[in-house]
């Protein structure tokens, strides 16, 4: 792979004596949609931060974009970021101001945008996440839960990023939104050629739209391909993981 957009080596990460992970290599292509699953405290959230510049690992090198983030001097880790949306679990927007405010704080703080052009900006973005100019001008405890993430993507895409971080996108929301959560970032990977990288545990997210599932599992990268490719990997956690969705659709089709 020629010129990664995310570039892993040796990452090494402790929290006290718990070794979280022991080695992770990552290549991630520019436009690639890769899902990052793993059991619980595999370590997939902390390195997402470690990614994006906001928890140091012990040992190991990250490059995103070029940028060797945790050697890269103050502005240019500025400069960086301007060209990533992040999208946490929680959305973490900004509970006393509009969504459309909310869209418009990272323009504001970059900069440089004229002050006619600011609205327009955020009712695109907000089009661009399935969203409405009457959506905008409601606060988020206004919204439903499938609407907060959805205005916690239009927030994402505010600085058009090349890449797209997030942290356990349908997580909270009922099937059918969910899967329309999916074919938005589908279609921002397929579309618009955004690089995405998901954190997920949603089974449904994987076969639905992830191009590559990487598996992180005793501090390591223990499969790393298609969905075929790993669900044909010998492991009892990918065996397992995988079997508790072929128990439940059986159980759907049984009680149907």
């Amino acid at each position: 792979m020629s010129d990664p957009v995310i570039a892993i080596d040796s990452v090494r990460t402790r929290f006290g004596a718990h070794l979280v992970h022991d080695g992770i290599d990552l290549r991630v292509g520019r436009g690639e949609l890769v899902a990052l699953v793993g059991g619980s405290g595999s370590g997939k959230s902390v390195l997402l931060r470690e990614i994006i510049g906001l928890q140091r690992p012990n040992e190991g090198r990250i490059r995103l974009l070029g940028t060797d983030v945790w050697a890269a001097p103050a502005p240019q880790l500025t400069a960086l970021r301007r060209r990533i949306g992040v999208m946490f679990q929680d959305g973490a927007l900004f509970s006393s101001l509009t969504v459309a405010a909310n869209v418009a704080t990272p323009m504001i703080e970059r900069g440089g945008i004229p002050s006619h052009l600011l609205a327009p900006l955020v009712d695109l973005r907000l089009s661009m996440a399935g969203l409405t100019p009457a959506d905008g001008a409601r606060r988020p405890s206004e919204l439903s839960g499938g609407m907060r993430k959805r205005a916690a993507i239009a927030r994402a895409l505010a600085l058009e990023p090349e890449v797209l971080f997030l942290d356990e996108p349908t997580s909270g929301l009922d099937p059918i939104t969910a899967r329309a959560f999916d074919a938005l970032l589908a279609s921002l990977s397929r579309d618009l050629g955004i690089t995405v990288l998901v954190v997920t545990h949603d089974l449904d997210t994987l076969m639905s739209i992830a191009q590559r599932v990487v598996v992180l599992g005793r501090g390591r990268v223990v499969a790393d391909g298609t969905l075929a490719q790993v669900t044909a990997i010998d492991d009892p956690w990918i065996r397992s993981y995988f079997e508790a969705r072929r128990m439940l659709t059986e159980g759907s089709s049984d009680g149907a």
